[in-house]
């Protein structure tokens, strides 16, 4: 025995725990290293409070509770000082050959770990044959004490590691001053054989001084009857290969490793082991009720009731596997332990997806499921990935079948195949089988871009790995995808046969050769797309030939930027079948495809190369339309004829029509007013429009009914054809006519009060001198001048406020010449729909669009009634005029010609004439104040102005509506209409 420096020991013996110094002795350190448990408490370590004694965390508790944590306290230091004693009692008692020196110790520990094989005692002596081992081990141990001595001296945590190890190699069966206090049993002994009989005894949580029965009493006395003596040695053994000892102990043989290699083996190509196969799931449990033997037995142990409810659906199919099962008989066989099985379990993971993966693969190539392009380059790349993966199953195999079965026992580092190595080696192929697994679950319920879509979502993956190959799938997959985008963008082609491109052939589109559905065919406007073969309008071609499926557009591609793929093919096909240029298109084909093909991994270039297209075709398009097919000058023609902004033309037109068009409808045949036309044409400025022009015009008469006059159904014509009609389409032409017969209708007033006003300004006067007539024609001279005003302001306003500045703001937009075909139609979409809503008085409210409307017509029906009135005054007036000649002539003694009418008769006609102006003048004013209001409240700020223009003196905000019994009529009518 070594006697320790008294310095050190001095040291240990006098040196007393306490919570108030910060720098505690080397064994009080050792003791809270020990038993963490006996460290103190955060409220202990703060200080003392210098008047009470108490801690300055307690004093500000309650006296009860300080009272409890001063006991803790209490009792924790006794518990230390306990430990500390014991601990030195150790170190006295054991013998010591290292002293306690900085530069001695460390060395002197090492020196013991290298001789552990050298050393000549029973134990080695039972262990010859693993000599080399145990050099080995010894060596590594060394070489692990080095590292973590100096680890803990460059670390903080312990502040003086001496004293620990002091204590260690005090009870450390490495020193050679120690003596074992109990020989150990040899394997034929009996303590031997009652070692196999149990597993070896859990290590004690706590250390036995903490515990409160314990005393203190030296480890060589403690008891220990109970715990087994095991024939080996397990100093410098894992847990596993302790575990494994026992098991062989207790008759328990490990199953052989290399079976279960190559079951594992078996399991990852999807196949049933000998010894472990997959376990598939169950069919479906049925309703023990719905059968009599079930109903017999009252249905005792199932989960279901006597009305025969359904069992809750289980997720997946029967015959899915749900995991493995070890048919091996482990008693006979060999045990499997519980980690081997999680092991195995998780390996045979890639057998179930490999399953999977192939059972798509079959199903596809037998023509099940939607098929397509996609679905063909997906599984043109699992088959791909799956070659891969049998390359690495060979490899493995090939280890397998070079590691013996002893190598597999203990294999060699870097050498052999465990279960272990086989699951590090295809981690990453098994990631990837997952990757595959989620890509055919996807493509089972979608396909073509939707798929796409669906796959690109898992780009943005943590996983590097998954990222790369998720990537990589996205490469294949898309391929036709771009194929198919490259050929309509760049050609206008649509080649899609399975409905996989986001852009599709509208189904209502009827192939007119064979009357079916085309699928991939890509009709033009030359073969026509209705049923019947003729050909249809420009404007469906354009708007219903093609359909933008939302659903099919990629996740890398925005919704605005498939819409902007969608018009540049569509104006492609447009240019190529409905505008005949199908040699540009050619051309550009070839400088497109002469550059590098899209693909998904340069979506930047993807991006560059669509707004390319885009802007080329659009641009080339609205050349086409502005200078192949003048589609201004059209536009021009009807604004001039049709909205009748040719003033000489309709001068002519009205004049040349009012005698044929004041006849019954009946009697109106289309040669005399298609004669009309042409000589309006030839007498007036439109004769110097193109020819190309005014053979589009035509008149044409509209269905009537009976008792209705040629000014009610005659209609100006201008005819368009393809591809003008794209944005001239039957909706527009239809809104031309209905402004060109409200226009038509004014201009006819306008004519009538025209050719009345001369007769009541100029002839009138030659009548007044009539008796009793004079304030008649002054009557008739102030209401007429009342139409006057409301039909000049009414035209200016629809002229020049409402047709001319629409017309400049689409000038504008044709100068610019921006966008595609689609911003066009929109343009002149907006023009027209602003002429109609401010030419016809249409309100935003639903049930009164029109009231302002019928307003406006019954006035200007007032007023030709008012022109008929006048002149019948006119007529009355002659005759009246002629009577008075002749009685002063008879007075004379002239002769003259008798007449047969009678002054009561005349009066009586005069009286019905003065009675029909009143009423007409009346109703008119009364219209028009109306119109004033109607206007004034209108939520169009134009149309609001032009109240303030008619009552521009405030006339008639003061007068009082004079209802009589023809505009109570009228009113009746109207509201019956």
């Amino acid at each position: 025995m070594f006697n320790r420096p008294a310095s050190s020991l001095s040291t240990h013996r006098n040196v007393r725990p306490s919570s108030s110094t910060t720098t505690r002795p080397p064994i009080e350190q050792l003791v809270y290293s020990l038993v963490p448990s006996l460290a103190p408490s955060r409220s202990h370590r703060t200080g003392i409070d210098s008047r009470s004694g108490r801690s300055l965390v307690a004093s500000s508790r309650p006296d009860s509770r300080a009272d409890i944590d001063d006991e803790i306290e209490k009792e924790r230091k006794e518990r230390v000082k306990e430990l500390m004693e014991w601990c030195e009692e150790i170190m006295e008692r054991l013998p010591s050959s290292a002293p306690l020196s900085s530069s001695t110790l460390p060395d002197t520990a090492r020196r013991m770990l290298l001789q552990t094989a050298s050393r000549p005692d029973g134990r080695s002596a039972s262990r010859q044959s693993m000599r080399g081992e145990e050099s080995s081990i010894g060596t590594e141990r060394a070489m692990k004490f080095s590292g973590i001595w100096n680890k803990l001296e460059k670390g903080r945590l312990l502040s003086s590691p001496l004293p620990h190890l002091q204590f260690l190699l005090s009870l450390s069966d490495l020193n050679p001053s120690n003596t074992p206090s109990r020989p150990i049993p040899s394997a034929n002994s009996p303590a031997a054989s009652a070692s196999r009989s149990m597993p070896p005894p859990p290590v004690p949580s706590t250390f036995p001084s903490t515990q409160a029965s314990s005393s203190r009493q030296p480890l060589n006395d403690a008891p220990s009857t109970n715990i087994p003596i095991l024939d080996f040695d397990p100093k410098g053994k894992s847990k596993a290969d302790v575990l494994k000892a026992w098991r062989i102990s207790m008759s328990q043989t490990p199953f052989p490793p290399h079976l279960l290699l190559r079951d594992t083996l078996y399991l990852l190509q999807g196949i049933d082991g000998h010894y472990i196969r997959f376990a598939l799931r169950p069919p479906p449990e049925q309703n023990p009720y719905l059968t009599e033997k079930g109903r017999a037995g009252e249905g005792a142990g199932f989960p279901l009731g006597k009305d025969g409810g359904v069992l809750p659906k289980v997720e997946g199919d029967e015959g899915d596997i749900v995991g493995i099962e070890i048919v091996a008989d482990q008693e006979k066989d060999g045990f499997i332990s519980k980690p081997t099985q999680t092991i195995l379990m998780q390996l045979s993971e890639m057998g179930m997806l490999y399953r999977r993966v192939t059972d798509f693969i079959n199903s596809r190539q037998a023509g099940v499921g939607k098929g397509g392009m996609t679905e063909q380059s997906l599984c043109h790349f699992l088959h791909h990935e799956l070659s891969e993966y049998h390359r690495l199953l060979a490899v493995l195999e090939s280890q397998m079948n070079q590691t013996s079965t002893e190598d597999m026992e203990k294999p060699a580092e870097g050498a052999g195949l465990t279960l272990m190595r086989l699951g590090l080696w295809t981690e990453e192929m098994r990631l990837k089988l997952r990757q595959m697994s989620m890509v055919v679950d996807e493509a089972k319920s979608v396909h073509g871009g939707a798929l796409v879509s669906r796959i690109h979502k898992h780009t943005s993956h943590g996983d590097p790995l998954i990222r790369r190959f998720t990537d990589q799938i996205l490469e294949e997959v898309s391929k036709p995808f771009f194929a198919t985008l490259q050929r309509w963008i760049f050609s206008g082609d649509l080649n899609d046969p399975f409905n996989e491109f986001f852009v599709q052939l509208n189904p209502e589109n009827v192939s007119a050769r064979d009357g079916r559905i085309s699928p991939a065919g890509d009709v033009g406007f030359e073969v026509g797309i209705d049923s019947a073969g003729g050909t249809d309008e420009a404007h469906k071609v354009w708007e219903k030939k093609y359909v933008f499926v939302k659903g099919m557009v990629p996740g890398f591609v925005s919704e605005d930027f498939g819409k902007k793929i969608f018009s540049t093919g569509r104006s492609l096909n447009f240019i190529r079948y409905s505008c005949g240029d199908s040699d540009w298109i050619e051309t550009q084909a070839k400088l497109a495809n002469a550059g590098r093909a899209l693909k998904y991994s340069d979506l930047a270039g993807l991006e560059r190369s669509i707004d390319d297209a885009y802007g080329i075709a659009s641009q080339r398009l609205l050349e086409i339309f502005f200078d192949k097919f003048v589609l201004l000058e059209h536009l021009r023609a009807l604004k001039s004829y049709l909205m009748l902004g040719a003033g000489d033309f309709t001068e002519l037109l009205m004049e040349a029509l009012a005698p044929r068009l004041s006849k019954p409808a009946i009697s109106l045949y289309r040669h005399h007013l298609t004669s009309d036309l042409e000589s309006a044409i030839r007498g007036s400025n439109a004769q110097f429009d193109k020819p190309d022009i005014l053979r589009r015009l035509d008149a044409r008469i509209l269905e009537y009914s009976h008792g209705e006059t040629g000014w009610d159904c005659f209609a100006l014509e201008y005819k368009v054809e393809a591809p003008l009609n794209a944005v001239l389409d039957g909706k527009a032409m239809l809104d031309y006519d209905r402004l060109f017969n409200h226009l038509w209708r004014l201009k006819r007033v306008e004519n009538a009060l025209t050719h009345g006003w001369m007769q009541v300004t100029s002839v009138s006067r030659t009548y007044e001198k009539i008796p009793g007539l004079s304030n008649d024609w002054h009557h008739c001279r102030i209401v007429q001048s009342e139409m006057v005003h409301f039909l000049r302001n009414l035209q200016a306003f629809y002229q020049l406020e409402v047709i001319e500045c629409s017309w400049q703001a689409l000038i504008e937009f044709t100068e610019k010449r921006e966008g595609d075909l689609d911003a066009l139609i929109a343009a002149h979409r907006e023009y027209l729909d602003r002429v109609v809503r401010k030419v016809l008085l249409l309100s935003s409210k639903r049930d009164k669009e029109e009231i302002l409307l019928d307003t406006v017509r019954d006035a200007l029906e007032f007023i030709l009634q008012f022109r008929d009135a006048t002149d019948d005054l006119y007529g009355w007036s002659l005759a009246e005029a002629t009577r008075l000649d002749r009685e002063r002539d008879t007075e004379r003694g002239l002769y003259t010609t008798p007449t047969t009418d009678s002054l009561d008769l005349s009066q009586t006609q005069l009286t019905s004439i003065r009675q029909r102006i009143k009423t007409c003048s009346n109703s008119f004013q009364d219209r028009l104040i109306s119109i004033c209001h109607l206007a004034g409240s209108h939520p169009d700020l134009d149309i609001r102005f032009l109240a303030i223009r008619i009552a521009w003196n405030g006339h008639y905000s003061l007068r009082k509506s004079r209802p009589t019994g023809n505009t109570v009529e009228r009113n009746s009518k109207s509201s019956r209409g």
